[in-house]
Parts: C-alpha cells; sequence; structure tokens
C-alpha cells in the first residue's frame, strides 16, 4: 500500500538561526582555538627550558680494554646542554667519536631524567705504518702512539691501500700457518712492490708481477728445499722467472 502525501509551499516554514546566535558559535570557536595555540605555545616553551626535567644520571655501556670509563662519562656529561626533551643527543655521540679508540656510539633518552650511552670500542687487527691501525673492517684509526699495541702485525702501503692489504695479509697469513709460520709485516711500496717478513725474520720479495704464483713458489720452498736449514736465512728474493736467490747469515 503506498501513501501519497500532499505539501502546500505557502505552509511551509524553516526555522534559522538568528545572527546573534552565528555570531556567538563563531566567538567561542575562536577563543577556543586561541586556547589551543596559546596552550601549544606555552607547552612549546616550557619543553624548551633547560631547566625543565634536567639529565641527572649518565649511564656508560661497554666492553672496554683501552677506553677509561670514567673518562668517557666525564666527557659526556661535559656535552650535556639542556632537559630531558631537548638535549643534543648527535653533540654528545660526535664528541665521542672524536676519540680514536671509539668506534661507534649509540645515545639514549631514559625517562625522565637519565642519559644511556652505549659505546662500542675499536679492536684492532694490525699496524698500519709507523702511527696508525686498522680494524677488522680495514678502516683506519690513529690513537695516542703509546697506546699502539707493538705485538700486533705491521701494514704499510699507499694512501688508500688499507683494505686491500689487510685483504691480502689474512689471506696469506691462513696459508703460510698450514706450513707452521706465521707473517708478521706486509709491504706494498710506491712502486707496487709486495714484500714480507716472516716472525724468524726472514724478508721475502715478491716484486710488482706474478703475485700468486710468487707466493705459492715460496710455500712450497720453505718445507722442502730450505728444510732444516731456515734459521740460517735472512732473506729470499723470488722476484726470477724461474728461480729464486737466498741471501744466508753470515
Amino acid at each position: 500500500m503506498a501513501i501519497d502525501m500532499v505539501i502546500d509551499p505557502d505552509k511551509l516554514h524553516f526555522e534559522t538561526p538568528s545572527r546573534g546566535h552565528l555570531r556567538g558559535s563563531k566567538l567561542i570557536g575562536s577563543v577556543l582555538v586561541l586556547i589551543f595555540i596559546l596552550m601549544m605555545v606555552w607547552g612549546g616553551m616550557t619543553l624548551s627550558n633547560p631547566d625543565t626535567l634536567p639529565i641527572k644520571q649518565v649511564r656508560i655501556e661497554g666492553d672496554f680494554t683501552r677506553l677509561s670509563p670514567v673518562d668517557l662519562q666525564l666527557l659526556v656529561t661535559d656535552k650535556v646542554r639542556g632537559g630531558f626533551f631537548n638535549l643534543d643527543v648527535d653533540a654528545v655521540r660526535l664528541a665521542l667519536l672524536d676519540e680514536p679508540w671509539v668506534s661507534e656510539v649509540i645515545v639514549k633518552r631514559i625517562w625522565p631524567d637519565a642519559l644511556r650511552v652505549i659505546v662500542i670500542e675499536q679492536v684492532p687487527v694490525v699496524r698500519w705504518g709507523d702511527s696508525a691501525l686498522l680494524n677488522t673492517a680495514g678502516e683506519y684509526f690513529s690513537p695516542e702512539a703509546e697506546t699502539i699495541p707493538v705485538e700486533l702485525p705491521l701494514l704499510s702501503g699507499p694512501v688508500g691501500s688499507e683494505q686491500n692489504l689487510l685483504n691480502r695479509f689474512n689471506a696469506m697469513q691462513e696459508q703460510v700457518q698450514l706450513i707452521g709460520f706465521n707473517i708478521v709485516s706486509l709491504s706494498l711500496d710506491d712502486r707496487r712492490a709486495w714484500s714480507f717478513r716472516f716472525t724468524n725474520g726472514i724478508k721475502v720479495t715478491l716484486g710488482r708481477r706474478d703475485f700468486e704464483e710468487r707466493f705459492n713458489r715460496v710455500l712450497t720452498l720453505i718445507p722442502t728445499t730450505t728444510s732444516g736449514r731456515i734459521d740460517q736465512i735472512e732473506s729470499i728474493d723470488m722476484r726470477y722467472t724461474n728461480g729464486f736467490s737466498i741471501l744466508w747469515k753470515k
């Protein structure tokens, strides 16, 4: 069943809000927006104030061999400027990274007034030249001379060749250890000529060409040709097409 409704347009009546009512609503809305803005400004000023939740505790974490946790804490404390919210953690991190023995730094805020600083110490694997070290990634760093461990193997070469020399040294060391030896130094000179020295002091010159072939000949030479007389050798020169020369100790 359908119902039809007939409406007389002349009798329709719509109630519209008065102008005063509209003005009141707009005024209330404007006041609320203004209050919100003022609260935001006040909140921003409060949080940016260094006296708001000042950092009271600094905790240094890490496994240290050559770094001093006390010295690191003093360094961090000296760089702490501001409260919990506006502390420049990047400034703290960069200050620690200026220390040569520091490899990486992670800085975290701990609510409500503490700073947690995780410091990762450099792990040196070889010396580089007279005054620097390389870490496990072949990255160069130069700490104070008195902190350089002299017992580490010595590598030297042109600037930018650090990673190449470390990779080659690791491969060579693994091979010579199979015949009971260790390499204590590896050098690449400006002419791109290679040489290295064993723990017992024997210097081996490989030259610029045929590195792999000449090195493999050394691995064969040591346990065979020189067996029983190794302590009498001063140096071995492999820069010959089909042979080598040995300098004997006097």
